[in-house]
């Protein structure tokens, strides 16, 4: 199990890491080798840019977590404790008033899978995400669970 190799705090991250690098680019940031693998966990991925949060709703609301990008100084993201220049959160869901439930691996600084659970003010986040990258999102899903289905055909961005 990639959880007992000893000298690894997260064995798990090496491993994908390892599985996505591209040489080319000299790194594990390249979107269509991440989906790609997904896919040999027998999970469907893609690459899409949306519109806004409303949309992002629509894949949670139908059970599917959507990876994005986001750009921030420290002082843009109430809650973050950090600044980036680009790092890949999880919207995981919305609360009441619509702001952003995230799984944030750097949220607090704090190395710890525990404090991962993050809420980010609504517009703060749209303008760390959709400003940084207009949108763009991993969507990654097990076959079973199907897309959202709510936009009309001249619409559909996914």
């Amino acid at each position: 199990m990639l959880a007992d190799h000893p000298g690894h705090q997260d064995p798990q991250v090496d491993y994908a890491a390892r599985h996505v690098f591209d040489a080319r680019y000299d790194g594990a940031g390249n979107w269509p080798f991440n989906t790609a693998y997904a896919g040999t966990f027998g999970l469907e991925g893609f690459v899409t840019r949306l519109r806004g949060l409303d949309e992002a709703d629509q894949f949670v609301k139908a059970g599917i977590p959507l990876v994005t990008s986001v750009s921030f100084k420290k002082s843009e993201l109430d809650g973050a404790g950090y600044g980036t220049d680009g790092h890949l959160m999880v919207i995981r869901g919305f609360t009441a008033d619509g702001d952003v439930i995230a799984n944030d691996p750097a949220s607090h600084l704090i190395p710890s899978d525990d404090q991962v659970r993050v809420v980010y003010d609504r517009q703060q986040f749209t303008d760390a995400w959709i400003g940084h990258t207009g949108g763009i999102v991993y969507v990654i899903r097990p076959d079973s669970v199907p897309l959202p289905d709510s936009l009309t055909p001249a619409e559909r961005n996914w």
